[in-house]
């Protein structure tokens, strides 16, 4: 029995210290490294060589360490390698690495562990004859193939360069000549998993071992990693003997302590008479397996003198070749040029550590500064080099980069805003992601966000300057001392004041923009707006060149809008109470009571104050006239004009010379301010004659109306005079005079005449298109015949402030004119329009008014148009119009209050006149 030593370097015991360099013996070196599935990382478990099983007596494994194995009359020695491809060695680094957080990825920690496996590898390359690469499966791994691959690069660009030179300033080390190495190692590939073959068929193991043979050989003559001289060569592989070997024995994987506690039994519970021999045979099974405690390397064959399958047999050969005349692996043109030598083993042990300080020791220590470039290079590089994953990552993610970077720069105009900038950013992010992969992502996504800040910012940032619309600035950045300079590109069709002349108007950035400026400067291109006969609207008008913008604090406008907002009656002073000559007008209060459909109200009747009583219609009358469409009718009561004219006037609050408003007008506004300029314009045709109901509006009196929508709806009211024979006789006296107009029209049944006004609620889109509404929910489809729509729908219900154009869904048109033709009758038709905005569709709203302290009084018999805002702004700023409506959901932005049309009682003498 030859007892199987070992040692663990550095520390060698003295005992066995004498043993291994006693004579200073020539000895062949066989590294085994690769991989291992077992606690105690012992590869040497299927070469039966040891006569104690490692799970016995080794307590762990221990990445980096290096263990001898030697016999006393053998000669090889075994440097057993653990390294971090050993499972239970690479399990502990991952923990370790997971605690610390020394790698944020597996993809670094796994670049980490190759990197030292490689290093332990090219060190075994340099001090071993033989290599075994231990595989504890069936499957050679291909990803060998880019180690070796990068081990040879390393060694024919730095090793060759430093390491002579190292070696030869030394005074070991000599024997290794100009390769620096023992020799060019041979390599033997042992598989310790058969693929479900079974120990006795041999044949098929011959067969397989000579398949995956010719496979790997391939595989080394295709990546250039094996050569026809092997000196050029990382590693040599035999011409004429096997080097692949697949382990039958499935025992070498079996647990020997289980295995001999189960025979331990058995023997313990055997029938006493059994003889001698069967006790022997008994001692001989509870071995974990054959030759267990006898070396099979001094015994060679079994006791049936049959050649055993044996990696040590393999090794056996290959030993006695290095002997007789070593390793040349070359084809015939470079045979005899290769270095081999075997050298007593004393002074390959003082190589050993030199080169194992250069190899392992040194990259371990981080304080570590190289004196030789070369070796310096080799140090730093060699990484970069073993390390093909985090390469192949980083060079993919610096190709997704680049044309990433191309695609942000397509296209790009000369300046461009935020929203577009994360856009094409995106569009460069999502080509990035569908190239880049693994951990430089992160980095490299860092790198694109700043490289196309940095084009954006650098001269291409556009200003933003949103425009009342909402509409940014197109410009490039830029300080702006004025909202005029900023510009969004956009240029609209509007018409203007009269309807006559439409006209592109830019963005509006300001109110003043938006309500005036455009209407004053088309106004010179039309023929009609600075003639036409027009009612002013109240602003402005400074007392001296020092006036400004006035301030309150917003808590109280919020007060105002709540008060709005609760339905209660306005304060008199900002809304002072109709006078005797402003008769009532259809109120939406009374729509929601009455229907709208009998108002009446008497001329002469009037209270303590003045002021003329609230009258109501009976429940039966209420149900009788709920429908819209039914005439309306409303009773006047005449009194004497003298005493009309001799009414208490209210003393109304002079508005401020010194201050303006700095919004429109709203009924939350402080009373006495006024704005600098009207946002609405009311002005007259001309004649009523103007409007011909078969035909419609012409086209040469308003443009841009679209087909059938440009007809008036009429609206019928019936009007009742009692207790004024004079005043019905002075008014048939007008009828006799004008009997064929058709518009002052009339039917006198008891002094009962029936008035028809003409009702137009217009709607205008962006692109110029302009159309009539015949209902809060549709759009005029006028034909060939007379439109027998009723005007009630839009008199008494509120109209929504915005509306789908017909022209295209998404267009969102703009209620911005009202047409009102007048009866010829001895009645004014008044007006109090108010536009109810909703903010940002919730309940707080504000209420828009012209600020005219009385309801407007229309003229007879003529065609006048109201223009409304383009643009409504309270003091926090514009209301936004919607980006799109819908028609059941257009009152939720904004209506035009239902209640704002009226009669009211004439002057006899105007009439006449």
């Amino acid at each position: 029995m030859n007892p199987v030593h070992s040692f663990s370097f550095p520390e060698i015991p003295k005992e066995l210290s004498k043993i291994l360099f006693k004579n200073d013996k020539q000895r062949i070196i066989v590294g085994v490294i690769g991989k291992s599935s077992t606690p105690d990382c012992n590869k040497l478990v299927g070469f039966d060589l040891l006569t104690v099983h490692p799970a016995l007596t080794d307590s762990g494994c221990c990445e980096g360490r290096i263990k001898f194995y030697f016999e006393n009359k053998s000669n090889v020695l075994f440097l057993h390698f653990e390294t971090t491809f050993d499972q239970y060695v690479m399990g502990d680094l991952l923990a370790r690495a997971a605690e610390s957080g020394i790698d944020d990825n597996f993809v670094n920690f796994n670049s980490r562990m190759r990197t030292r496996f490689a290093r332990m590898l090219l060190f075994a390359i340099q001090v071993c004859h033989m290599i075994v690469l231990v595989e504890p499966t069936s499957v050679f791994d291909t990803s060998y193939l880019s180690i070796f691959k990068s081990l040879k690069i390393i060694r024919e660009k730095y090793v060759l360069k430093f390491l002579p030179k190292l070696l030869k300033n030394s005074s070991v080390g000599n024997y290794m000549g100009k390769e620096a190495r023992l020799c060019s190692p041979r390599f033997i590939f042992f598989f310790e998993g058969t693929n479900d073959i079974k120990p006795e068929d041999v044949d098929k193991l011959d067969a397989l071992e000579c398949s995956v043979e010719d496979d790997i050989y391939k595989m080394l003559r295709n990546e250039f990693i094996i050569t026809n001289n092997s000196a050029m060569s990382l590693f040599s592989i035999p011409r004429t003997k096997k080097f692949v070997f697949f382990n039958s024995d499935s025992r070498a994987k079996s647990d020997p302590l289980i295995e001999s506690i189960d025979l331990l039994m058995q023997y313990l519970d055997k029938p006493s008479g059994q003889n001698e021999a069967d006790d022997e045979d008994l001692m001989c099974s509870l071995r974990p397996y054959d030759g267990y405690g006898v070396s099979a390397w001094s015994v060679g064959l079994s006791k049936n003198d049959k050649p055993k399958r044996s990696i040590l047999a393999l090794l056996k050969e290959h030993v006695s070749e290095a002997f007789e005349q070593g390793f040349d692996d070359s084809m015939s043109k470079y045979r005899g040029r290769s270095h081999f030598v075997i050298p007593g083993i004393k002074t390959w042990f003082e190589g050993f550590k030199l080169l194992h300080k250069i190899f392992i020791e040194n990259f371990d220590n981080s304080s570590y500064e190289a004196d030789d470039l070369d070796y310096k290079a080799f140090l730093e590089n060699f990484h970069k080099i073993i390390d093909i994953d985090e390469r192949f990552f980083a060079e993919i993610c610096e190709h997704g980069l680049e044309l990433a970077m191309v695609n942000y720069k397509e296209m790009l105009p000369h300046h461009y805003s935020s929203n577009f900038h994360e856009k094409k950013h995106q569009q460069a992010h999502e080509l990035f992601i569908r190239y880049a992969r693994g951990p430089e992502v992160e980095r490299h996504e860092i790198k694109l966000r700043d490289y196309c800040d940095s084009i954006w910012l650098n001269g291409k940032q556009q200003c933003e300057y949103p425009s009342l619309r909402g509409n940014p600035c197109a410009l490039g950045k830029h300080k702006a001392n004025d909202p005029t300079e900023h510009s969004s590109g956009m240029v609209f069709v509007s018409a203007c004041n009269c309807g006559r002349t439409q006209g592109h108007r830019e963005d509006p950035y300001t109110i003043r923009q938006a309500n005036y400026e455009f209407y004053q400067i088309i106004a010179k291109s039309c023929s009609n707006c600075n003639i036409l006969e027009r009612i002013k609207f109240p602003i402005f008008e400074p007392s001296s060149s020092d006036f400004r913008a006035a301030e309150f604090i917003n808590k109280n406008l919020s007060n105002l809008m709540s008060f709005e907002n609760s339905n209660k009656t306005p304060d008199t002073s900002t809304h002072p109470p109709l006078t005797n000559d402003q008769s009532p007008h259809l109120s939406g209060s009374q729509k929601s009571q009455d229907g709208a459909s009998n108002l009446t109200f008497s001329m002469d009747d009037k209270d303590e104050e003045g002021n003329r009583p609230k009258t109501y219609a009976s429940e039966n009358e209420r149900e009788e006239n709920l429908d819209h469409e039914s005439i309306n009718e409303i009773v006047i009561k005449v009194g004497e004009h003298a005493a009309e004219k001799e009414k208490e006037k209210i003393v109304l609050r002079q508005p401020s010379t010194t201050e303006y408003l700095p919004g429109m007008l709203h009924a939350a506004s402080p009373a006495g301010l006024l704005p600098q300029f009207p946002s609405w314009s009311l002005l007259c045709l001309g004649p009523s004659s103007i409007y011909t109901h078969n035909s419609g509006i012409p086209e040469h009196v308003q443009s841009g109306f679209l087909s059938g929508a440009n007809f008036l709806l009429p609206w019928d009211v019936s009007v009742r005079l009692e207790h004024a024979q004079s005043w019905a006789a002075s008014y048939e006296k007008i009828r006799n005079r004008k009997k064929n107009t058709a518009q002052a029209k009339s039917i006198e049944t008891s002094n009962n005449f029936t008035l028809k006004i003409f009702i137009g609620i217009e709607y205008e889109c962006l692109r110029g298109h302009r159309f009539i509404m015949s209902g809060p929910d549709s759009v005029l489809r006028g034909g060939s015949g007379i439109v027998r729509d009723s005007g009630s729908k839009v008199v008494f219900n509120d109209m929504p402030i915005y509306f789908p154009c017909p022209c295209r869904s998404s267009n969102v048109a703009q209620l911005m004119r009202v047409h009102i033709v007048t009866p010829k009758a001895p009645v004014n038709v008044i007006l109090e329009p108010k536009v109810k905005m909703f903010q940002n569709h919730s309940q707080n709203s504000l209420t828009f008014t012209t600020g005219l302290p009385e309801p407007i009084k229309l003229s007879q018999s003529a065609y006048w148009i109201l223009r409304l805002p383009f643009i409504y702004e309270g003091e926090n700023g514009p209301l936004l119009p919607p980006v799109e409506v819908s028609p059941a959901g257009a009152a939720m932005h904004g209506v035009l209050l239902a209640g704002m049309y009226g009669i009211r009682e004439s002057e006899i003498s105007e009439d006449l006149a």
